[in-house]
């Protein structure tokens, strides 16, 4: 009767593993490969820190993010503070204008001090905010500074915040130009073409891009606009797909 039993118990579980029933022989479908990767990059004619994230699933583009980081000049006083801030007369978009710079901005392990000729700000070994944060170490240790809250302004942690320095929270192009719009079809356009947005094509007199002849939605000229010494949007979204692992 045991081996009875004992032949009946064998026999059943062959039929199981033949059918698939086994769990232990179970085959099941591979995880998917995620892949992340970030860039960083001076872009809208080297004047603010891009940021960019790609996120792939088995190859496939599934998410991106865009942003940009406005330098530490952009934010400025509104009068003279004796002791703190600097009046330099600079050139900007709208011709000469006087502005009242901050006199020290520190974040990470680095130090920006007012300089009235470089127009700006410039480190201990004479770099000025372009070639500073030119480099890949001190953009990210910019952006890192703002999102945690940690840049200090003569000492003071509440002038240079996400909220005034994140084109995402500052309102960047207010009624006029609607950057949040521009980027939003830029990352959706990204997602759905990947590096064939690299083909992308400008229609100035209707200022909008084009992809084979489908409009893409934005319309800022940078999107695709190959320029020296700064990044298009493309080219930032590729340089994170391309360092996505």
């Amino acid at each position: 009767m045991k081996n009875g039993k004992f032949l009946f118990l064998a026999a059943a579980s062959l039929m199981l593993a033949a059918c698939g029933g086994n769990n232990a022989g179970e085959s099941k479908a591979p995880a998917p490969v995620v892949k992340n990767g970030e860039a960083f990059g001076l872009v809208h004619g080297a004047g603010y820190v891009g940021y960019a994230t790609v996120t792939t699933t088995d190859g496939k583009i599934t998410a991106a993010t865009l942003t940009e980081y406005c330098f530490p000049s952009h934010v400025t006083a509104t009068e003279a503070i004796e002791g703190k801030t600097t009046t330099l007369t600079i050139t900007g978009k709208h011709g000469e204008e006087t502005k009242n710079f901050y006199n020290e901005v520190k974040f990470g392990t680095y130090t920006l001090t007012v300089d009235a000729e470089a127009k700006g700000y410039k480190t201990a070994d004479g770099k000025t905010e372009v070639q500073l944060f030119g480099t890949d170490a001190a953009a990210k240790a910019w952006k890192e500074a703002i999102v945690a809250g940690n840049v200090e302004v003569n000492g003071v942690k509440t002038i240079m915040t996400n909220d005034t320095i994140c084109k995402d929270k500052n309102g960047y192009g207010g009624t006029k130009f609607d950057w949040k719009g521009n980027r939003d079809k830029t990352v959706a356009a990204f997602i759905e073409h990947g590096k064939a947005l690299e083909n992308a094509t400008y229609n100035s007199d209707a200022k909008k891009w084009s992809l084979n002849d489908v409009e893409l939605g934005a319309t800022w000229t940078d999107l695709n606009t190959r320029k020296e010494g700064t990044l298009s949007y493309v080219e930032l979204l590729v340089k994170a797909l391309d360092a996505a692992k």
